[in-house]
């Protein structure tokens, strides 16, 4: 396999066109919580079915844009058969709504669900994922976008990337496999890719692994993985979004991967770094070296 990076084509062109979904409004308007489901679909990827973990409303739309200064009213309702419990990153809910298993409130069994209720005092790009277990390996994650008045009004077309790395194993056959089943880095699958370094998957069992154990150098994954997606596409099969020559483009780019960073190359194109991890930072411009964990950009071409 090669160094993973993104080009521009792969950017531009390949990531869906989330930023046009959003959420009926009118729960909200009337005081209702919003309905979002923790539950089960099938993806195809690379030809091949596979059952993974989804986290969308009632209406199966995977995204839903707020605006600074609402209330994040939502009703989190678990259809799963085990259970789990869904951390809003990024948002600054009271501790008790934080998502986080028996340290701000307890899981959410099968068949219950949980309100959460407090206001959107940030605006910026974020995501919601589950704490539990190995969910967010199955893809159980979803962009949560919190727009300010300023941004609507810029001219600029906004796109939504949800990046994650996707195995057809299932996530206990590849814990085993690093661990070797002692908790060491025996029987590990070395993978001939470089990633740079890899991304965290706290607080699961594998985020708790020793990565400085023996001499494995930090910039070769792990683990190998089947696919890469983009809002559940994989780059040899993207969806187009068309974009207006020499207009601005706001990616919106959220690092949802379980061990995988992606570095963000625009080729001819110039770029601005101009958020990280929801906080607005002094633009950086560039054309390549993007590192992708929850990063806004906005480009003309």
């Amino acid at each position: 396999m090669r160094p993973y990076a993104i080009t521009r084509r792969q950017l531009v062109l390949g990531a869906a066109a989330a930023g046009a979904i959003s959420w009926p409004r009118a729960g909200a308007e009337a005081g209702e919580p919003l309905p979002l489901v923790a539950g089960t679909r099938v993806l195809e990827v690379n030809g091949r079915p596979a059952s993974v973990y989804n986290l969308a409303p009632a209406s199966g739309q995977r995204l839903r844009r707020f605006g600074q200064g609402e209330r994040f009213t939502v009703r989190l309702e678990n259809q799963l058969s085990e259970p789990t419990l869904v951390h809003w990153h990024g948002l600054t809910p009271p501790s008790a709504q934080d998502g986080t298993p028996d340290l701000s409130q307890p899981v959410l069994p099968p068949g219950k669900s949980y309100d959460y209720d407090f206001p959107l005092s940030r605006s910026g790009t974020f995501w919601m994922h589950s704490h539990y277990g190995f969910q967010r390996v199955k893809l159980l994650a979803a962009p949560l976008i919190v727009a300010d008045d300023e941004s609507a009004r810029r001219d600029e077309q906004d796109v939504v990337m949800l990046l994650t790395d996707f195995a057809f194993r299932e996530p206990e056959e590849i814990f085993a496999g690093l661990t070797g089943g002692h908790g060491g880095m025996a029987g590990m699958g070395h993978a001939r890719m470089q990633h740079g370094a890899k991304a965290g998957m706290d607080p699961s069992p594998m985020g708790s692994m020793d990565h400085a154990a023996g001499a494995m150098a930090t910039d070769i994954n792990d683990i190998e993985f089947d696919a890469y997606l983009a809002n559940d596409r994989t780059i040899e099969d993207p969806d187009i979004v068309r974009v207006e020559a020499c207009g601005h483009v706001r990616l919106r780019i959220i690092n949802a991967a379980s061990a995988t960073n992606f570095w963000i190359d625009l080729g001819t194109l110039t770029g601005a770094l101009i958020a990280v991890d929801g906080d607005d930072v002094r633009p950086r411009s560039g054309t390549s070296a993007f590192p992708s964990p929850w990063r806004s950009a906005s480009i003309c071409g």
